[in-house]
């Protein structure tokens, strides 16, 4: 047995998660246009667009599509802000289905700078970015007393089951 986990699992745990912040921001959309200067978004909702529109652009490149521009998306209201990742998510998943050997390893332009990077690496990047602003929005949404109502931890994620 393979003891590594999957990108689908683990784009699975990124799917569960952000189902749970969409219904818990419908309950408290207050929260949404707090002032927030994680990762300079300026609020909460332009820090959750960062974070989707991250995903949107590494899904693009993964499917050799031209990067998105991020004024055509629409983002006003809390249905098109998550669609931005659930269009993502499908992206992806088109790529895990139709990715080779040779799409995974080799490394790629990314369109910013010189950089170049797998398609793997690049998937793993998208996924982690997520997950690491995910709780730096969680502890900030606490310390302004925007508890959520469910712990964040793999482990009692819906993924693997």
């Amino acid at each position: 047995m393979d003891p590594g986990i999957s990108f689908a699992t683990l784009l699975a745990y990124n799917t569960d998660e952000n189902e749970r912040w969409k219904r818990w921001f419908a309950a408290n959309p207050a929260a949404l246009d707090l002032p927030c200067d994680v990762g300079d978004a300026g609020t909460v909702r332009k820090l959750l667009l960062h974070i989707f529109f991250a995903e949107l652009v590494f899904a693009s490149l993964m499917l050799d599509q031209d990067r998105p521009n991020v004024a055509n998306l629409p983002q006003t209201t809390l249905d098109e802000l998550f669609a931005i990742s659930a269009s993502a998510r499908v992206k992806f998943d088109q790529f895990l289905a139709n990715g080779t050997p040779e799409d995974w390893s080799t490394p790629r332009p990314m369109g910013f700078r010189d950089l170049k990077a797998s398609k793997a690496k690049m998937l793993m990047q998208a996924i982690w970015h997520s997950v690491n602003h995910r709780g730096q929005m969680a502890t900030f949404l606490r310390q302004q007393g925007f508890k959520q109502n469910w712990v964040h931890d793999f482990v009692l994620s819906n993924a693997m089951e």
